[in-house]
């Protein structure tokens, strides 16, 4: 069997999350190439207010897929634009073992408890309208970087709490981290696990079919 070539976003997240995969294909030899994406770059821009684009965290990796650099690319599913590059296409897709969102916050104060004005760090607008449904008083501010970044801002005193996605905390080892879950509707794609590769590549989607729920 050839050694597949990977390419994914170079945070623990995503390092971890391509190991997920491949535990379930041991017999598949594989080399990885990690990098950064246009949004892991360009922390400065809000995906709050709409100025950020969709292929923010494939791009780097559409292109390296398209110009035959990499067979694969292993996403979080809901990072994938809602229109793939037309060259482009899943080729497998994995359940999530964990769909909710989790409060993470300073000294574990549960939602209802944290005073009114307490600042709430989210990148999205799903999140930020669900808690402004349970809590109008709260104050939503934007939030990027990696998972550890975002949960560093909370335990420094730079936002009162911010919301993370449940399995992102269990696949770093960070379930301490969670004071609570949260009970409102999460993205579809949420803990989902994409391979992306050029299209007719029917030997991929094979190679990759067990488990895939496509």
């Amino acid at each position: 069997m050839e050694t597949i070539k990977v390419i994914a976003r170079s945070s623990r997240l995503s390092q971890l999350q391509v190991r997920e995969v491949f535990e379930k294909f041991p017999e598949v030899p594989y080399t990885v190439l990690f990098t950064e994406s246009f949004g892991d770059k360009n922390l400065g821009l809000s995906l709050l207010n709409g100025e950020a684009p969709d292929d923010m965290f494939t791009r780097e990796l559409d292109k390296a897929l398209i110009e035959g650099k990499a067979d694969i690319a292993v996403h979080s599913a809901k990072d994938l634009p809602v229109q793939l590059h037309p060259e482009l296409e899943v080729v497998a897709l994995y359940e999530a073992f964990d769909k909710t969102d989790a409060l993470v916050s300073r000294d574990h104060i549960r939602l209802v408890d944290l005073p009114a004005g307490s600042t709430v760090g989210t990148s999205s607008p799903l999140r930020k309208e669900g808690i402004l449904q349970l809590r109008p008083d709260l104050k939503i501010v934007g939030i990027r970087g990696c998972i550890e970044d975002r949960v560093k801002q909370v335990r420094d005193g730079l936002i009162d709490c911010a919301i993370v996605a449940t399995c992102a905390l269990k696949r770093l080892g960070m379930e301490s981290e969670i004071t609570e879950i949260l009970p409102f509707p999460v993205h579809p794609m949420q803990g989902r696990l994409a391979i992306t590769a050029r299209k007719g590549r029917s030997d991929l989607k094979q190679l990759f079919a067990k488990g895939s729920i496509l």
